[in-house]
C-alpha cells in the first residue's frame, strides 16, 4: 500500500488535538462499506465518497496510524494531494498537461 510522505509524517509524529482530511483509495477487491466502517471505528468521519469507491475521511492525527492499518486500501494521502490542478498549486516539478 502507498502512504504519502505527508501522511507518514503525521502518522509518525501526530499533533494532539489536530485533525486531518485523508483520501483513502480502496483496493479493487475491497468492500467500500467495510473500509468506511473501519475508518469510523478508527475515529474517522467519512466526509464524502469519491469515484472508484474511494473515500475522504476526517480523522484526529492521533488515529492516522489506525487508518493506515485498514485492510482494503491501496493508498492513503492527504486531500491536498488530490486538489492539485495547476503547476502553481504544487512545489514539485509536475507536468499538468500530460
Amino acid at each position: 500500500m502507498y502512504i504519502s510522505r505527508a501522511v507518514k509524517s503525521i502518522r509518525d509524529d501526530p499533533m494532539a488535538g489536530e485533525s486531518v482530511d485523508l483520501a483513502l483509495a480502496t483496493a479493487a477487491d475491497a468492500d467500500p462499506d467495510a473500509v468506511a466502517n473501519a475508518a469510523k471505528a478508527a475515529g474517522g468521519t467519512v466526509q464524502r465518497r469519491l469515484q472508484f469507491d474511494d473515500l475522504v475521511v476526517s480523522v484526529p492525527q492521533d488515529s492516522v496510524a489506525d487508518i493506515c492499518a485498514i485492510d482494503g486500501l491501496d493508498a492513503v494521502e492527504t486531500t491536498d494531494a488530490i486538489a492539485i490542478t495547476t503547476a502553481a498549486a504544487t512545489d514539485e516539478d509536475v507536468d499538468i498537461d500530460s
